[in-house]
């Protein structure tokens, strides 16, 4: 009997419990990247919720491109609830603001489109409002919930059923019985308190009819066509002078003379200003003068290399010459005054043993003694003489091989004076040329743009003193289509007609080979003739190109508004009987307003322009009428 009367006490508490709501952050996949979303309050209630999206494991660049809307809806009531755009905040992070107005499960569906393609859905379940109020109209509006003390008597009355079961049919009269019988319903009066404070009151269903429904979304369409480039292309267009000129001066001085103004159309050859430069013609004598005596310095030079530092050479070498010739008499006299030397020592020898036997007298020895030492003195002067000649010999080589190499060195420095003489020369017929360019003059047929300097002020060479512009022909800029571009051609004609609705005729000059990435355009170009004087460069004209058909195959015209998503997540909404279907493109070209694209799209296909970005695979759609 005591678990009989403890279940009866848990299906009072369960009676009476209030309902708990599933908390954030909550996790999601779409494709490689993880998908996170955090509601606040934390855990969701009924009323205003703050939602903070942030995507990891996805390319910066992508995430960059990518836009995310968001939708909600109450899955067992079959019921959609709020839906936008969420807002960028940061790198891979958004954040959205929406209302849940009752305390139900709910899911939030985020789209991704863009850089990043695909659908994250969040499942949660939603509590009663702090405030104990709920956000949907027509719902009470006191605090708590009014049914807690109905709930609470029909668990009392259970209580009371089970407590007289036991006490009078079974007689459990002890104490304890008695105290869990009051204990229960305690328990189920103090439940009742808290719930009917505190919890969520009870939904009232007259409030349903101001909760969106599941009714069909109302679409705008339109009808694919078969895409092709046409013969004649048509392209908004501006005028550009043919070229534009900076007229500078060519030397310093003060301006003079200088008489045109904006909007002036002046002749080629024409004077435009003359400059006062009484410093540039000093320049020019002194440069002369300095030229002349670069050239004097570079003959004398020139001279000193090929004259006098070969004559010093030959002067050395037969100096040279004629001490080797001296050195060998000496060293000849000095051989023979050996020999003397030699006869007169055996002959003093010979004469010492006959003056020994007593065979000659002293006198003759003596006389022989001093032929001797003459001898000795003799051959002694010639070897001084030999020395001295040697030493001559060697300081007339030093001499002839210093000859000899300053001939090169003559000769180099004779080559830097004619490069130093030629350079002033250059720079005095520049400084003379100069001194001449005291007249400017237009080069061609022109219209002043813009004056840029007044007359009287001193200018240096190479100020921009006016700006011309040669309208005689001018440059039509168009911006063709991308998938058009191909079809145009080097000297195809072109038609250019101004506002008032003159019509100038060109040809195409050139072709941008890069695309402008946002508006899918190519810049083509033309030059026209242009006769007129008042044609202003800068204004807009209608440019037909005549180009050769090309029919883009197993291409379709849509509207570039369709489109949805980029790259290999593109994609159209397409009407099925009355449902959303959705068919992956890519796209071939989109000019902004236009897209050819390819795709599983039959001729008779009609595509969702306006309402695409928040269908779903099979949902109703019905189209808006005007």
């Amino acid at each position: 009997m005591r678990r009989l009367f403890f279940c009866a006490f848990l299906l009072s508490c369960f009676a009476v419990a209030p309902l708990v709501a599933i908390a954030s952050p909550m996790v999601a996949q779409v494709g490689g990247a993880r998908v996170t979303l955090a509601l606040s309050p934390d855990p969701p209630a009924t009323g205003a919720v703050h939602g903070v999206i942030t995507v990891e494991g996805a390319a910066a660049d992508a995430l960059a491109r990518t836009d995310v809307r968001f939708g909600s809806a109450m899955p067992t009531m079959s019921m959609t609830g709020p839906s936008g755009s969420a807002r960028r905040t940061g790198p891979g992070r958004w954040e959205l603001d929406t209302s849940l107005g009752m305390a139900a499960p709910w899911t939030i569906a985020l789209r991704f489109s863009g850089g990043m393609n695909g659908t994250a859905v969040f499942r949660f379940a939603v509590s009663g409002s702090e405030a104990g109020t709920s956000a949907v109209p027509g719902m009470s509006s006191s605090a708590g919930n009014p049914d807690a003390w109905k709930y609470a008597a029909i668990a009392l009355a259970v209580i009371l059923v089970a407590g007289l079961f036991v006490v009078v049919v079974r007689r459990d009269r002890r104490p304890l019985t008695l105290a869990i019988v009051a204990g229960a319903a305690l328990v189920v009066l103090a439940l009742a308190m808290v719930r009917a404070k505190y919890a969520a009151p009870a939904m009232d269903m007259a409030a349903m009819s101001s909760v969106q429904g599941v009714a069909p979304v109302t679409v705008t369409l339109a009808a694919v066509r078969t895409a092709r480039s046409d013969a004649v292309i048509h392209a908004p267009g501006t005028i550009a002078p043919y070229l534009t000129q900076d007229v500078v001066t060519r030397a310093a001085g003060i301006l003079r003379g200088f008489s045109v103004y904006a909007g002036d159309r002046i002749a080629a050859g024409q004077v435009i200003a003359s400059l006062d430069a009484p410093d540039a013609h000093s320049r020019a004598a002194a440069a002369a003068a300095d030229a002349h005596a670069q050239a004097a310095t570079a003959q004398a030079a020139e001279i000193e290399a090929q004259h006098h530092a070969p004559n010093a050479v030959a002067i050395a070498q037969a100096g040279t010459a004629s001490l080797q010739r001296d050195v060998a008499a000496a060293q000849a006299e000095r051989a023979a005054k050996a020999e003397q030397v030699r006869y007169w020592r055996n002959e003093i020898r010979r004469e010492k043993s006959l003056l020994d036997q007593g065979a000659v007298s002293v006198q003759e020895y003596q006389d022989e003694s001093a032929q001797y030492a003459a001898a000795q003195a003799a051959y002694a002067s010639a070897g001084e003489k030999v020395g001295a000649l040697q030493q001559q010999l060697a300081a007339s080589r030093t001499r002839a091989m210093d000859a000899v190499a300053a001939v090169p060195q003559m000769q180099a420095q004779a080559a830097a004076a004619q490069a130093q003489a030629r350079r002033a020369q250059a720079n005095a017929v520049t400084d003379a040329t100069l001194a001449g360019y005291t007249t400017i003059t237009s080069s061609d047929d022109a219209v002043v743009v813009k004056r840029l300097v007044d007359p009287g002020v001193y200018v240096q060479a190479g100020t921009v003193i006016a700006r011309l512009a040669v309208v005689n022909r001018l440059r039509v800029q168009a911006n063709v289509a991308q998938r058009d571009v191909a079809n145009v051609a080097v000297g195809a004609p072109v038609d250019a007609t101004a506002q008032d609705g003159r019509v100038m005729h060109g040809r195409v000059s050139s072709i941008s080979p890069v695309a402008d990435p946002s508006t899918h355009t190519a810049a083509v170009e033309a030059v026209v003739n242009n006769d007129r004087t008042d044609l202003v460069p800068g204004g807009f004209v209608q440019v037909v190109i005549h180009a050769r058909a090309l029919r883009t195959a197993g291409g379709v015209d849509v509207p570039s508004a369709a489109v949805v998503g980029s790259g290999n997540g593109a994609a159209v909404w397409t009407d099925v009987n009355g449902t959303a279907h959705r068919v992956a493109v890519r796209v071939l070209s989109d000019d902004g307003t236009n897209a050819v694209v390819t795709g599983d799209l039959g001729s008779r296909a009609r595509v969702v322009v306006d309402g695409a970005a928040m269908l779903e695979e099979g949902q109703t759609i019905t189209e808006a009428r005007p």
